[in-house]
């Protein structure tokens, strides 16, 4: 069985995406679960996939059901016949990784084949790991006691990585961040990342979600 996990604050965030998503989804026979806090229950078996469209809800769902596949939504799109990808004219647009995704080899490559089968020129940023590590204001203040809870493995590994800001520090540090970007759009596929984005650009750049590109 197939269960798409919305993500509550992808819908909070982009609730016309995001229902345009959920009917897609349904229409592809996949069952439309809620919060992935309670929903991770509703998977059980080892040919449960989930699909999801957040970096939390991957970490909470595969940490709970670990017999179940958890896959991003644009593996689970990269690998569907048929999709209607827009074409969005040659545009090239700058993707920026997520700190949460940086093991996930499989989710950024389908992140640009999705955005290339869009018509879309993915501009890769330059720089080494550490130099890029972005997840928006995720990484500035202690993981949420809820979060612990719910995947202590993952969250205490990240944990690890935390530099608590204050909301002064955060919003400096997004500004400088944002200024290497040269393209008018960035693209991301992280809901803390896209927040981030569009804190640090700077007026006359815009911060795009990869799934508002593939349900415009």
């Amino acid at each position: 069985m197939q269960y798409y996990f919305p993500s509550c604050k992808f819908t909070q965030m982009k609730p016309e995406t995001s229902e345009k998503i959920k009917r897609f989804m349904e229409s592809e026979g996949a069952r439309v679960v809620g919060c992935c806090r309670p929903g991770h229950k509703a998977l059980s078996g080892w040919n449960d996939i989930a699909i999801t469209v957040c970096e939390t809800c991957s970490i909470i769902i595969g940490e709970n059901r670990p017999a179940a596949k958890v896959i991003s939504l644009y593996e689970w799109i990269d690998g569907l016949a048929g999709f209607p990808f827009p074409d969005y004219k040659g545009e090239r647009i700058t993707l920026q990784d997520c700190y949460r995704a940086k093991a996930k080899a499989a989710e950024k490559e389908a992140v640009r084949n999705v955005l290339r089968k869009m018509n879309m020129e993915v501009v890769e940023l330059s720089g080494t790991e550490d130099e890029l590590r972005f997840d928006g204001k995720f990484l500035f203040s202690p993981i949420s006691a809820g979060n612990l809870a719910l995947a202590p493995r993952r969250f205490a590994e990240i944990q690890k990585d935390i530099t608590e800001k204050t909301a002064e520090e955060a919003d400096a540090w997004l500004k400088e961040y944002c200024r290497r970007f040269q393209t008018k759009r960035v693209a991301c596929y992280c809901n803390s990342c896209f927040a981030g984005l569009e804190q640090g650009l700077p007026e006359g750049k815009a911060a795009v979600h990869v799934a508002e590109l593939l349900f415009p």
